[in-house]
């Protein structure tokens, strides 16, 4: 069997376990509802005793889980240009400053009382916030010519000094924004404004398909410099282009659930293992497994403490935190080839 075949079938494994989790995610929650009660909501008569159970599966579950899937998709994606551009196994969304902004800009929003006018202002605000923390990083990364360690070390102080800033906003506001904002920040799937669902979808998924066209782009990138100007491409150029595709793509999904961890950065090296580092494979399969893996991480969060529902971005900092420690212990290390 071929090199691609093998790939097309692990394509094709990840697609159906992204059916399954998403199945599953709609059965299991605070109270478990059967297969055959959903098959029948949305496909047969549903009695008038089980009105409750239409309510939790079409306007709770569903579209939480349906922004699960584009969210996971969406970071997990991002991660892996990041990681192929940057040539530096430790960049993702998060890493290069993006979070920061995002958390300034829901704390001002949650501070000045903007959330209580309509909630289009939170991911309005935490949106405004991510693309100033990006346009610093970027001005920052043109002077150095895109060198990798430059952009993840401008990143990190950006980071740092948002988070400095929000930390002053919550201890000068009033306790209940700031137990409000907090988790938000944590990530949370709870509150979200399902308005915004279509206009994420459309934004992550043409996204996801510019960037797993431009797989050859992004290959010929990973190379060194002098190799990749033998194929006659504008480095400079076409690393801006998929920086600030991969970044729009983070501040849509953030902009909604608040900041989820980890999984723009363990989801790559997973696929690497499985699909190689080529990435017209590598980031659809990242796609498929991140609308894999943030599913199961949402239902954990809704099912381990029920009735108490834990901010997702918890489950999946501490899942990421045991990946990366045995990624770490192991002889050969992270790297990008």
């Amino acid at each position: 069997m071929t090199n691609k075949k093998k790939i097309f079938i692990y394509l094709l494994m990840l697609i159906l376990l992204v059916i399954v989790m998403f199945l599953f995610s709609l059965m299991y929650g605070s109270s478990k509802i059967s297969f055959v009660e959903i098959l029948k909501i949305f496909f047969g008569s549903v009695d008038n005793n089980n009105e409750d159970i239409v309510v939790i599966i079409k306007q709770i579950r569903l579209p939480r889980t349906i922004m699960a899937c584009i969210v996971g998709s969406g970071l997990a994606v991002s991660g892996c240009v990041f990681q192929a551009i940057l040539k530096n196994p430790l960049a993702d969304p998060f890493t290069l400053g993006i979070s920061g902004g995002a958390a300034l800009g829901v704390a001002i929003a949650f501070v000045f009382g903007l959330s209580s006018i309509t909630n289009f202002f939170i991911p309005f605000c935490a949106f405004v916030g991510m693309n100033i923390s990006v346009i610093i990083v970027y001005l920052v990364s043109v002077r150095k010519k895109f060198v990798s360690k430059t952009m993840i070390l401008s990143g990190v102080v950006v980071s740092y000094v948002f988070s400095s800033a929000v930390m002053l906003l919550f201890t000068l506001s009033p306790s209940n924004n700031v137990q409000t904002a907090f988790v938000w920040l944590m990530g949370d799937f709870s509150n979200f404004d399902e308005r915004m669902l279509p206009f994420i979808t459309i934004v992550v998924s043409v996204g996801i398909i510019i960037l797993s066209l431009l797989g050859n782009v992004i290959n010929t990138v990973c190379l060194n410099d002098e190799k990749s100007k033998t194929f006659g491409i504008n480095i400079e150029k076409n690393i801006t282009f998929l920086f600030f595709t991969a970044s729009i793509i983070t501040a849509a999904t953030v902009s909604v659930c608040g900041i989820i961890g980890f999984v723009g950065l363990i989801i790559p090296h997973a696929m690497r293992k499985i699909v190689g580092t080529n990435n017209m494979f590598l980031i659809p399969a990242s796609a498929f497994f991140g609308a894999f893996f943030l599913p199961l991480c949402d239902t954990l969060s809704r099912v381990l403490f029920s009735p108490v529902l834990i901010p997702i971005g918890v489950i999946t900092n501490i899942i990421g935190g045991f990946f990366f420690v045995c990624l770490l212990l192991k002889s050969e290390g992270i790297h990008i080839k």
